[in-house]
């Protein structure tokens, strides 16, 4: 799994101690008790949707934001997401949900061009005559969404893997009464997170896979209590992975789901035996997570994987976390909270910024199967690294996301898009940064 590490920039930290703080941003307050949705392309820049028909954007992570659209109460925004700085995604709830009668929009999908600035309808995916709506929204790489809805149902799952130029709409009904939220590791494989039945009292949570992009599922669990759905799906890495699981009702323990060999097995953990509301859930690693969701209650945090929690006295209503890097968050729920990681007791050395785009040879190269590849950017911007093979064909996406200036590494562990080891060869690396084109060799032995 290719994973992005810390960045080199600025200064080089011998670290003593790292303390993580969650901070509430300067988001200005809306008629939507909660935000639903956040993205956020890099630290500085992101946008967040609500009910109330308003999406706000930030482009100073978070010191001010700018509203950008109000449609009132017509439009329930349910998710936002961004392919680049301009071309983005917002999904809405649709007409027909018995909980919000006020949303008549039978547009359920806009599109930006400009930042966000103004959105038109994508029409391809109109419930006009059709009830359905969109919840949860993953931005893969720069091509692909996926997508799901929706609360309550009608269960649908939404793809693009053009950039919008296209967009499927697949009927889940068989699979489940509604869906809410998605998360796929390939191109191909992915899971999608509901319930199985539209009346709360009578749903259990469910998880569901797909290994062909989307086009059959497997029901992986369903939660054996009554009285739940399955709200919110992350893994912090590949093989561990989390689902919360909420619960309307007082009188019984609440839960959430875990994984631990990618997702092929889930069991139901303990969260708490007193009443919680449970929506949003999110790590930023294999251990240190938290939970949030209710209106009064503040977030819980654990350090260990979810056996135990602590309150954290920060956080209303949270429904998303978004995870940038080992050391940024952000948190979307009453308001917008950024988590941050504080250094103490270290040593800094100055480092200049690079005056150069640069790919350096990958190390080691020969390899098998992990190689390491270092990287400069002299000026902010959009950065993308691909694989290649020796006929030119694209093996797999690294990265592609905005970066600011500075030495970055990131790692490759010889498998494509499919999440399949590639064979033995000569592969391509290719660097692309505003104008800047840079390609290295790499030999992989099996």
């Amino acid at each position: 799994m290719n994973k992005i590490l810390a960045p080199l920039f600025i200064f080089s930290f011998l670290f003593a101690q790292q303390q993580g703080a969650w901070k509430k941003t300067n988001f200005i307050p809306s008629p939507s008790s909660r935000n639903n949705d956040g993205f956020f392309l890099n630290e500085q820049v992101g946008w967040i949707a609500n009910g109330a028909g308003q999406i706000h954007r930030t482009t100073n992570g978070g010191q001010s934001w700018v509203k950008v659209i109000d449609k009132t109460s017509k439009t329930h925004w349910r998710s936002i997401g961004f392919f680049d700085s301009s071309t983005g995604y917002a999904g809405a709830l649709g007409w027909g949900d018995p909980n919000n009668t006020s949303a008549t929009d039978t547009v359920i999908l806009y599109k930006s061009t400009n930042g966000g600035t103004n959105w038109f309808p994508e029409h391809q995916l109109s419930s006009g005559t059709i009830k359905r709506g969109f919840c949860g929204m993953q931005v893969f790489n720069d091509s692909i969404i996926n997508a799901v809805g929706r609360v309550r149902g009608p269960a649908w799952f939404y793809r693009t893997t053009d950039r919008g130029t296209t967009w499927i709409a697949k009927d889940m009904n068989q699979y489940a009464a509604g869906l809410i939220d998605v998360y796929f590791f390939t191109k191909d494989t992915g899971f999608c997170v509901g319930l199985t039945h539209a009346t709360h009292d009578s749903s259990s949570g469910v998880v569901l896979m797909t290994t062909d992009g989307g086009n059959t599922w497997t029901q992986k669990i369903k939660t054996s209590r009554k009285g739940e759905w399955s709200w919110k799906i992350q893994f912090p890495s590949r093989n561990v992975g989390y689902a919360s699981l909420q619960r309307n009702s007082s009188g019984f323990p609440i839960n959430f789901l875990k994984t631990t060999d990618g997702g092929n097995t889930w069991s139901e953990k303990l969260f708490s035996n007193s009443y919680y509301f449970v929506q949003g859930m999110g790590f930023i690693n294999d251990t240190l997570g938290w939970i949030g969701g209710y209106s009064s209650i503040l977030m819980y945090q654990t350090t260990n994987g979810g056996e135990t929690w602590s309150p954290l006295g920060i956080g209303r209503r949270i429904n998303r976390f978004r995870f940038l890097s080992p050391t940024l968050a952000y948190a979307v729920g009453d308001s917008v909270y950024k988590y941050t990681v504080s250094s103490t007791g270290f040593a800094a050395r100055s480092v200049q910024q690079p005056d150069r785009f640069e790919l350096r040879p990958n190390y080691p190269n020969p390899f098998n199967p992990n190689t390491t590849i270092e990287f400069r950017l002299a000026s902010d911007g959009l950065a993308t690294i691909h694989i290649y093979d020796s006929k030119g064909s694209l093996i797999r996406t690294l990265l592609h996301a905005e970066l600011k200036a500075g030495s970055y590494t990131l790692s490759w562990d010889g498998r494509n898009e499919a999440d399949e080891d590639v064979a033995s060869g000569i592969y391509m690396c290719r660097l692309q940064a505003n104008n800047f084109t840079e390609t290295k060799k790499m030999l992989l032995i099996r």
